[in-house]
C-alpha cells in the first residue's frame, strides 16, 4: 500500500509539474490515466470492495475524477494563507470571486456525482471518498513542498 502511495505521489508530481493549469490536462492523457488508475486502486484497497462493485464504480469515478481536475484546490487554499492588510481591494475582491467560482464548481461536481456514487457506495463510504481524496491531496502538497526546498 505505501509503495500505491508513493507511486501516486510520483505520478501527481509528475502531473503538476508538466501541468501548470487545469486546461492543459488533456495533453497528458497517459499521466492522467495512471493518476486515476493509482487512485482507483488505492479506494478499492480502503474500500475493500469486491469486484463487481468496483467495476460499477469504476466508470462514474473516472468521470468524476475528469471533471474533478478542472477545480483548482490551490485557489480555495490561497484564500486562508492569504494576508488581508498586503491586498488592495480589487486584489481581495478578485481572490473571493475567485474561491467562491471554484467553490461553486466544487459543489456542483459533488452535487451531481452524489448521486451516481449512491448507486454503488452508501452515503458514509461517499464521506471516506471524500477524506480519501483529501487526504492524498494533503499528501501531495506536502511532498511537492519537500521536493522544493530540498532542490
Amino acid at each position: 500500500m505505501k509503495n500505491l502511495i508513493i507511486a501516486l505521489i510520483f505520478s501527481s508530481i509528475l502531473l503538476s509539474c508538466l501541468n501548470g493549469s487545469s486546461q492543459n490536462a488533456n495533453r497528458f492523457p497517459r499521466l492522467m490515466e495512471r493518476v486515476a488508475r493509482a487512485k482507483l486502486n488505492e479506494i478499492q484497497l480502503r474500500f475493500k470492495l469486491d469486484q463487481a462493485t468496483f467495476d460499477r464504480f469504476r466508470p462514474i469515478y473516472l468521470k468524476y475524477e475528469e471533471e474533478i481536475s478542472g477545480v483548482d484546490f490551490r485557489k480555495m487554499a490561497k484564500l486562508m494563507r492569504v494576508t488581508p492588510d498586503s491586498l488592495s481591494n480589487k486584489e481581495a475582491d478578485l481572490l473571493i470571486v475567485s474561491q467562491l467560482e471554484n467553490a461553486k464548481k466544487l459543489i456542483l461536481i459533488r452535487e451531481k456525482y452524489y448521486k451516481e456514487f449512491g448507486q454503488v457506495l452508501s452515503p458514509q463510504q461517499i464521506v471516506k471518498l471524500y477524506q480519501i481524496e483529501a487526504e492524498l491531496r494533503k499528501e501531495i502538497t506536502n511532498e511537492l513542498k519537500n521536493r522544493k526546498m530540498n532542490r
